[in-house]
């Protein structure tokens, strides 16, 4: 079951967020979008004017100084360093623009969803695998197919990459760590939460928590697994056959916790009833203990009979 789930990863990506004349491009324009008004366009434009510093740049100092472009510019050139830009900026700022102009959004400061599988595509980043999620994380993605100016310019310049060469080093170098870097992954599966959610919805359909998890918690990510269980495909079984709902931020965090902890115990002596954990994980957890290992040790007595 878990294979034939994860075959269809990107097909469940296409119906629900990828098809450019179907509900998915509509969803990425509207999330997230950077909105100016007409008296903040004028200011940017003026302090990029007079500093020559990027968008990036000039957003930030001036909503520090109100939107006041003199005290904006005073604040630029009264910083220590000259208040410039990293150098790398600029040549972020001319890649992000020629990705966002492979098809132009309502914003000046978004890459769409064409611009953005189209990285994917120059990285050679599937999107079935989950190096994806990987890259949409590092520059926090509001949506599946949407990176915004700000994401990409601060999620790159931490990481020194300014090519999409470089850029694809750091995926994989990401990508490879997610099993042994508990922080790193912890943050590539909570924004995958947040990267698949559908317009004003506060959860994620079955489905696509079902593929996701699939992705997450399958090499060459982190495997959950041990010796004597298979703990992913006993999840999703449960999930497909007992749940069948839509799981909230709250389930798919505690999802996670409850992962670790059957990694480091498959005993499951950490859970008691008195335990905190959603009703799903609860339920999880009886249906482990009386159909599957019931089942199993009821094989194992009659082999040894």
């Amino acid at each position: 079951m878990g294979k034939r789930k994860a075959d269809h990863v990107a097909e469940d990506m296409q119906d629900l967020h990828v098809t450019p004349k179907k509900r998915g491009r509509k969803a990425v324009k509207v999330v997230n979008q950077a909105v100016y008004t007409t008296a903040q366009k004028s200011a940017l434009n003026e302090f990029t004017s007079i500093t020559q510093a990027d968008r990036t740049t000039a957003t930030k100092v001036l909503k520090q100084a109100n939107w006041s472009v003199g005290a904006a510019v005073n604040a630029f050139f009264n910083n220590p360093t000259g208040g410039r830009a990293n150098p790398i900026h600029d040549a972020l700022n001319r890649l992000f623009n020629e990705y966002r102009d492979l098809a132009p959004t309502d914003s000046p400061d978004e890459i769409g969803m064409d611009g953005a599988f189209k990285l994917c595509e120059d990285m050679q980043v599937s999107l079935e695998d989950v190096g994806a999620l990987v890259l949409f994380e590092l520059v926090q993605s509001p949506s599946l197919g949407s990176i915004t100016r700000e994401g990409w310019v601060d999620g790159w310049t931490d990481t020194g990459a300014d090519s999409v060469a470089k850029m694809r080093n750091v995926v994989l170098q990401r990508r490879s760590a997610l099993p042994t870097d508990p922080e790193l992954f912890k943050n590539v599966y909570n924004h995958t939460f947040i990267l698949n959610l559908q317009e004003r919805q506060k959860a994620l359909l079955p489905e696509m928590a079902a593929a996701m998890w699939e992705l997450l918690f399958r090499a060459p990510s982190l495997e959950w697994r041990t010796p004597n269980t298979p703990w992913l495909d006993w999840w999703l079984e449960y999930n497909e056959k007992k749940v069948k709902k839509a799981v909230n931020k709250d389930l798919w965090k505690q999802t996670l916790n409850f992962a670790q902890q059957t990694l480091k115990d498959d005993t499951l002596s950490f859970w008691s009833e008195e335990s905190s954990w959603p009703s799903v994980i609860d339920e999880f957890v009886e249906w482990v203990k009386t159909e599957k290992r019931t089942a199993a040790s009821n094989g194992d007595a009659m082999d040894q009979s």
